[in-house]
């Protein structure tokens, strides 16, 4: 069989996780940030493993361009020696929404504050920290680049992420929707332990949406599996 050729899309995700405040004195003085308690939350909450990545959430003060998010994260990963594998996106909890800039895998929490000056001298301005909380639900939506490994039948793996791969699905569905249909899908007892989220993909004009999966060893043939699972579901609702 032959090597499947990365391509690159742009395009977005869904999910829900617990967050938290970040508390800790050596962030930049009035900023707020926020981490994700349980990363990957329907695979690591439910899985005994321990070795789970590392999400912050830098939270901006108000909007900014994609455009300027862009330049201004390309700028600061060129001036540090460390990767911040930054996206943009927002989170809404208790009936608000901020945006954000997620960074993946920081080795200590030294590098946030390092990371916040760099931006700001890029033009980009934090929120000042609210009321603090711990362990709450959040809804995130992150806008990112992929690069995906096509696998045919609508089948993708994320190449620098072996984690991670995608299915295409028909039609949007609904948040509350899915994590319904993810429930039922989770009753097959050799599906158990994956992390599902919505996502989407500009291709070709239009757009493409499809469900990511997150699960540890995770291989062209268990993606399959749980792919044909929620098939099996989603034609179950729509008859």
């Amino acid at each position: 069989m032959e090597k499947p050729i990365a391509i690159d899309r742009y395009g977005g995700v869904l999910k829900e996780e617990p967050l938290s405040c970040v508390t800790n004195d050596i962030l930049l003085k009035n900023t707020c940030v926020l981490e994700a308690v349980s990363p990957y939350f329907g695979y690591y909450d439910e899985s005994p493993h321990t070795n789970r990545p590392k999400m912050l959430y830098l939270v901006l003060a108000n909007y900014f361009p994609l455009e300027k998010l862009i330049r201004a994260s390309v700028s600061v990963q060129q001036k540090v020696h460390f990767p911040i594998d930054a996206v943009t996106g927002t989170v809404t909890m208790f009936n608000q929404t901020c945006y954000v800039i997620r960074l993946l895998n920081l080795e200590n929490y030294s590098q946030i504050q390092i990371a916040q000056e760099l931006y700001e001298n890029e033009g980009v301005q934090f929120k000042p920290p609210g009321k603090k909380f711990q362990n709450e639900m959040g809804i995130i939506k992150l806008r990112r680049f992929f690069t995906l490994l096509p696998f045919g039948d609508g089948v993708y793996k994320e190449k620098n992420e072996p984690n991670i791969g995608f299915f295409e699905i028909p039609n949007k569905i609904p948040w509350e929707s899915f994590k319904k249909i993810t429930s039922e899908v989770k009753f097959d007892t050799d599906l158990l332990y994956f992390d599902a989220a919505t996502a989407y993909m500009y291709q070709h004009r239009g757009i493409v949406d499809m469900v990511r999966i997150y699960r540890e060893n995770l291989d062209e043939e268990k993606l399959r599996m749980i792919r044909d699972r929620y098939y099996k579901i989603i034609n179950t609702i729509r008859t």
